[in-house]
């Protein structure tokens, strides 16, 4: 594959708008707060339909199975087409998505819409890192790129409390039209700021596996797999869990799950600091304050004190963890970045679909406190991975 994230056409002086990234990375944010909304929904969306927790977790698994699988087929099928017509075209499906989630008279309406939304999710992810960075100067690549990011890692962690907030105090209906009413915006803003974006090479089946010939490369796939699928495996059923389990009120829910999100955010941050020190270690001391968070929270449940410092310590490593391992996979992919990135995409979405897929099945056969401890089974295999490229990258110094 001859292009990469900082190639760009002759004429992309007259294409340079930062404001085109920000449609981008508000286009990012609205597509993944419309996406994880129903874990902050799902006490609304049992009721409503009077189903299971564990059927209710659909509404994320069947999203994010639609993700894994439309990121490499939009990747290699869109080929040169301009990207700002793409864009638009999967925000659209981001917000017809949204209004049929509104309006769903049931439970196989409202799946057929998540269905839609899966669909924009993994194609625009796929080709929204280096659309974004085919508008800025190459020197700018890397800030670009980060903005686009950070819509993604704000949206994942601030859809849940918002969610909860918006289900908890009015109908949980109202959650996706303040979704669908965003994705209007982002689309107006879209249309008005994205100029053409042309490419010069498409995707190809051969760059795919050319990334799956490095044992290293397939470690952090393996490791990013595990880090997500345990996330989802317990976060995906944390609102009932908290109130459940460990019986706070629903104005308490949404106070934790707000600072839930601050802290994750924070955590964004924090993850970018350490991992420019020593990005290994940045993962490592991450997965291990993932696992020992979660165990605690499933350990203690009624230990409100333990329970809560359990849960902000989570918000706060699960804010490093995107961050660390998309640096991790980013320095190792530097030959074929958008194939690694839609590839990243799928197994993102793969990871999500796997988590929330266990943990419903543990949850409907086991009870909602086994949640706590799937997720937690996930991460150590996490820190095993990180464990064993940490010993790939040993044998490797020492060679050189």
């Amino acid at each position: 594959m001859t292009t990469s994230l900082t190639h760009h056409s002759a004429d992309a002086a007259q294409k340079f708008s930062w404001l085109g990234v920000i449609a981008i990375a508000l286009g990012a944010f609205s597509l993944v707060v419309t996406e994880f909304l129903p874990i902050g929904l799902l006490p609304g969306i049992i009721k409503g339909f009077g189903i299971s927790e564990g059927t209710a977790g659909l509404t994320v698994t069947v999203t994010a199975a639609l993700g894994f699988v439309a990121a490499p087929v939009a990747a290699l099928s869109v080929g040169r087409i301009d990207r700002r017509v793409v864009l638009l075209g999967f925000t659209l499906l981001v917000l017809t998505s949204g209004v049929v989630s509104a309006i769903a008279p049931n439970f196989p309406i409202l799946l057929a819409a998540r269905v839609l939304l899966g669909i924009g999710v993994g194609g625009f992810w796929a080709i929204s890192i280096t659309a974004a960075a085919r508008l800025v100067p190459e020197n700018e690549v890397h800030k670009a790129s980060s903005l686009v990011f950070s819509g993604i890692s704000i949206a994942s962690v601030v859809s849940i409390p918002m969610g909860s907030y918006i289900s908890t105090h009015y109908d949980w209906r109202i959650a996706f039209v303040v979704a669908s009413v965003l994705a209007v915006l982002v689309l107006a803003l879209q249309i008005f700021a994205l100029p053409r974006i042309d490419v010069q090479q498409e995707v190809t089946v051969k760059d795919f596996f050319g990334l799956l010939r490095s044992r290293k490369i397939v470690a952090i796939y393996f490791t990013i797999i595990f880090i997500v699928s345990g996330q989802f495996s317990g976060y995906t059923f944390v609102t009932p869990y908290l109130q459940k389990i460990i019986r706070f009120d629903p104005n308490t829910i949404s106070a934790l799950l707000f600072a839930y999100g601050v802290l994750a955010v924070i955590g964004t941050f924090v993850g970018g600091a350490l991992a420019g020190r020593d990005l290994h270690k940045t993962v490592y001391g991450n997965v291990v304050l993932l696992l020992g968070s979660v165990i605690a929270i499933a350990t203690f449940p009624h230990h409100s004190v333990i329970a809560i410092t359990s849960l902000l310590l989570w918000a706060l490593s699960w804010g490093v963890a995107p961050v660390g391992t998309q640096l991790w996979l980013f320095s190792a992919t530097q030959h074929a970045p958008e194939a690694a990135q839609s590839l990243n995409t799928s197994i993102f979405q793969l990871s999500i679909t796997l988590g929330s897929l266990v943990g419903g099945l543990v949850v409907d056969h086991v009870g909602l406190h086994a949640s706590m401890w799937s997720g937690a089974a996930i991460f150590a295999l996490a820190v095993v991975m990180v464990i064993v490229i940490g010993r790939m990258d040993s044998a490797e110094s020492q060679v050189r």
